[in-house]
């Protein structure tokens, strides 16, 4: 079996709240992905996801630092690594696309020079080339013109536009390993598809391997061959897409999953999960998903279930379906 490209183990994330006190938001992360293959990781806002994926990017700000674990890039503890290798990796090896196109773009700078400016400081070639390098790119992600349109500013390009360009400033470089941080969250459903499309389109051209970050467990289950779902900082179920779209086990999954709205579906109120997710500080002693699980048991909430394996699916439940 091919040896993962990155192997995140046991990472764990905190911020410092109130003297020396420590609260942890990331609690004990592991997941490894191969080359070629797509890992979605779904959860709700403030489940871990993007902080997870901030910290393997080392991009971590407001306080927040990486407090254990190791994040193995081809064998390399990033974790680890000083700022600057790891300035070298990011745009050329390990690239990021964010969901907010328009905060992510110089607003000041046209978007030829943001993508240029990327290619020069990973590769040894002159600008000119790099204004090559940048107009594939753009031509690869289905901008039209891209040569007549390097000159052109983020404002005077619509928002999945927008998001088309931060992609080709990703894949400029022709990184490894692409991390998509709710890459849609903002766009009209037709132009999430559509974006969905082009880097399920890109992984197979480059050879990507594919981190997608998102809270719809359907819109993942478009692009990916695995799902992991995380809960307060937890891992609860990984598994094969398949596998988590005909038989969720861990009651969360089957919850996020019933979110999700059907279109053959008579009309009618959306489904929504009560209560709300644990806060920082004041996690369960348990499952953190124990007081607000239909299925919880006294135990769910005492003890922390352990992370098991069966038939190649890790799950994290006293008392699953």
């Amino acid at each position: 079996m091919t040896a993962p490209l990155i192997d995140i183990q046991d990472l764990r994330v905190g911020f410092r709240a109130g003297g020396r006190r420590m609260v942890e938001a990331v609690r004990g992360i592991s997941l490894a992905v191969r080359p070629g293959e797509a890992v979605g990781i779904v959860g709700e806002s403030g489940s871990g996801k993007s902080l997870g994926m901030l910290a393997v990017m080392r991009l971590l700000a407001g306080g927040a630092r990486i407090t254990g674990g190791r994040i193995l890039f081809d064998g390399e503890d990033l974790a680890a690594a000083p700022e600057r290798r790891m300035a070298a990796l990011r745009g050329r090896d390990i690239a990021m696309v964010f969901q907010d196109p328009q905060s992510s773009l110089n607003p000041a700078l046209s978007i030829g020079r943001q993508i240029v400016d990327v290619v020069v400081a990973h590769q040894a070639v002159s600008r000119g080339r790099a204004a090559e390098i940048a107009v594939d790119a753009l031509e690869r992600v289905g901008i039209r013109d891209a040569s007549a349109r390097l000159g052109a500013y983020p404002h005077e390009f619509s928002g999945g536009m927008r998001q088309r360009v931060l992609i080709a400033m990703a894949i400029a470089c022709r990184p490894r390993l692409l991390i998509a941080d709710e890459p849609t969250t903002a766009l009209d459903v037709t132009v999430q598809a559509q974006i969905v499309d082009l880097i399920a389109e890109l992984r197979r051209d480059l050879g990507l391997a594919v981190l997608f970050i998102s809270h719809n467990l359907q819109l993942v289950a478009e692009i990916v061959d695995r799902v992991v779902v995380l809960y307060g900082g937890k891992l609860v179920e990984d598994a094969d897409v398949f596998a988590i779209e005909d038989s969720p086990r861990h009651p969360y999954t089957r919850l996020l999953k019933a979110c999700v709205p059907s279109l053959t579906a008579p009309p009618g109120p959306l489904f929504a999960i009560d209560g709300a997710p644990p806060r920082l500080g004041a996690m369960p002693p348990g499952c953190p998903f124990a007081p607000r699980c239909p299925r919880a048991l006294p135990r769910c909430a005492a003890e922390m279930p352990p992370l098991t394996v069966e038939d190649g699916r890790r799950l994290a439940c006293w008392n699953p379906q």
